[in-house]
């Protein structure tokens, strides 16, 4: 993955740039009808208390207050969408850690926070799709899933959170060492 994360680097920059602006209106885009959809849905909580409970019961409740609202079928909806979603965060991240690496000499830190964001949003997706496969496990019986499907399915929603807010400080940490690197280096030539 870091070779082809490395690839994106030598684009030239206006198209690497271009990309990464329209992989982020995209991404809100997509993240803007996810929001509606979820809302429609009347999903008792927010997304990352629904999403990390851990307890099959509590999941299972959720669901019932959809099942009673007659709205579970928005919910599988909003599900499908955030397929789409966790593809954005992917690409969008790749993009945008990989545009501030090259703020950063070769083999500099502030290279190797920009290719760590790249990975780490990438694996946050993965992780993200994980968790929408179980997701989509348990909605296929919303009150008579195994119980212990709420385990991966809550382990896989916080480490994507985690690793999500890894890639947002890695990409702050690159812009910073670049900015601070490219400033020191004007420095001491002039």
């Amino acid at each position: 993955m870091l070779r082809h994360a490395r690839k994106l680097t030598e684009m030239p920059i206006w198209l690497h740039a271009g990309a990464t602006a329209v992989a982020f209106g995209v991404f809100q885009a997509v993240r803007i009808t996810l929001d509606a959809s979820y809302a429609a849905s009347n999903h008792p909580v927010d997304y990352a208390t629904g999403q990390t409970t851990f307890d099959a019961d509590r999941i299972k409740g959720f669901y019932a207050v959809m099942e009673q609202a007659g709205t579970l079928d928005i919910y599988v909806r909003t599900q499908v969408i955030d397929m789409g979603f966790l593809t954005m965060i992917g690409v969008f991240g790749l993009l945008l850690g990989t545009l501030v690496a090259r703020l950063g000499a070769p083999g500099s830190w502030a290279r190797g926070a920009g290719f760590g964001a790249a990975v780490a949003a990438v694996f946050g997706a993965l992780c993200d799709a994980s968790e929408n496969a179980v997701s989509f496990i348990m909605l296929a019986d919303p009150q008579g899933f195994a119980d212990w499907l709420a385990l991966p399915y809550s382990g896989f929603a916080v480490v994507k959170f985690a690793l999500i807010t890894l890639a947002m400080a890695l990409v702050l940490a690159a812009l910073g060492l670049g900015l601070a690197g490219r400033i020191t280096t004007r420095l001491s030539k002039g």
